[in-house]
């Protein structure tokens, strides 16, 4: 079956299950991404390591809000002028997102090297945690590049009906990133460190897949430099459908940080419960991101096509099955956090954070 079929001839609910399938599942692969790193180090036994991880997502949520930005708002851009028929604008759209991510990713290295003691006050680290912070941000600094890349393309691929592949690039990282977790962090005794850089370089792995997927010849899009086309109408339509989509990673980075900030004044066991009780949280979070991400090439197409009938039966059987999936995740996550929290963890780390766990649930 032809990517553009699933846009055209495909039924609605069929259309819908082909794209929103591996979104979603790539969704719970980013999860897992931001769970092992707080599994492994929990392994260690230092709540102070696990404390120093909460306090750094926050920031790492910036990296995938910017990649969001790229990767949602080129996906819009994109499968609309597919709709239209305009190949080579799409093109244009694919290779801005992938230099604007790969400079902006630069941009973020000088930044974080430049104003690390900055960023570490404002995200409201205490003397016992500052040093490990430091440690892991300023390692990750280093996959920024890495990892707005892979975030954005992970969505753009999806705008030419590649949404398995895309989905495809999400998993090899996230198992990079699960195999080296225990051998950095524990075989080798790399502690936070190690797991920032198995971090690095899962999405390393990854920018490294979405690179030869678009580079090869069965692809509609392009980043190649010569196929870079600049203009306020590009940028235009980008960030305006990009921004409010990145504003959901914005703002949960933004309420992480407030929290901590609250938190820190009772010391950093319960920052680091706090860490541990957000990313539960986050399931329901980004399976219904997930569902999001999956159908809008699908909304972009049809509105590109002038095909409004199509259009508004995608949206009313989203809308369906995305408030049946709130139901069940939120049901899931009320009644089974505790095992889900256990099964993340941290079991050496665990006693100590154990009851300011159960508090917040």
């Amino acid at each position: 079956m032809s990517n553009i079929k699933v846009f055209e001839n495909v039924s609605v609910r069929k259309a819908i299950m082909i794209q929103v399938i591996p979104a979603i599942v790539s969704m719970i692969f980013i999860l897992i991404y931001n769970i092992a790193d707080t599994f492994f180090i929990g392994q260690t036994g230092d709540a102070l390591q696990v404390a120093a991880v909460s306090l750094a997502t926050p920031v790492y949520l910036l990296f995938m809000a910017i990649g969001t930005l790229y990767g949602i708002g080129g996906t819009s851009a994109i499968s609309r002028a597919l709709g239209r028929g305009e190949s080579v604008y799409a093109k244009s759209v694919s290779a801005f997102c992938y230099w604007a991510s790969l400079f902006t990713g630069i941009g973020f290295i000088v930044f974080f090297y430049s104003c690390m003691e900055f960023i570490l006050s404002w995200i409201g680290v205490s003397s016992q945690t500052a040093d490990f912070t430091r440690l892991y941000l300023e390692t990750i600094a280093w996959g920024a590049p890495f990892v707005l890349i892979s975030n954005s393309f992970s969505n753009i691929l999806r705008a030419e009906g590649k949404s398995g592949k895309a989905m495809l690039g999400m998993i090899i990282g996230t198992i990079i990133n699960i195999i080296l977790d225990p051998l950095f962090i524990l075989t080798l005794d790399k502690g936070i460190e190690g797991a920032a850089w198995a971090t690095v370089i899962g999405n390393f792995i990854s920018t490294v897949y979405y690179w030869f997927l678009l580079t090869g010849k069965t692809t509609r899009l392009s980043i190649a430099w010569k196929d870079l086309r600049i203009s306020l109408h590009l940028i235009k339509e980008i960030f305006s459908i990009g921004f409010p989509a990145a504003l959901n990673c914005i703002l949960m980075s933004v309420s992480n940080i407030v929290l901590n900030l609250f938190l820190i004044d009772y010391g950093d066991i319960p920052v680091a419960a706090m860490g541990i009780a957000m990313k539960v949280c986050m399931i329901v979070v980004l399976l219904q991101i997930g569902l999001g991400q999956g159908v809008q090439p699908l909304l972009g197409y049809c509105y590109g096509a002038r095909n409004k009938k199509r259009f508004q039966e995608i949206i009313r059987y989203t809308n369906h099955l995305g408030l049946i999936m709130g139901i069940v995740l939120t049901v899931i996550c009320y009644c089974f956090a505790g095992t889900i929290v256990l099964a993340s963890s941290i079991r050496k780390a665990y006693s100590t954070m154990e009851s300011g766990l159960f508090r917040y649930f």
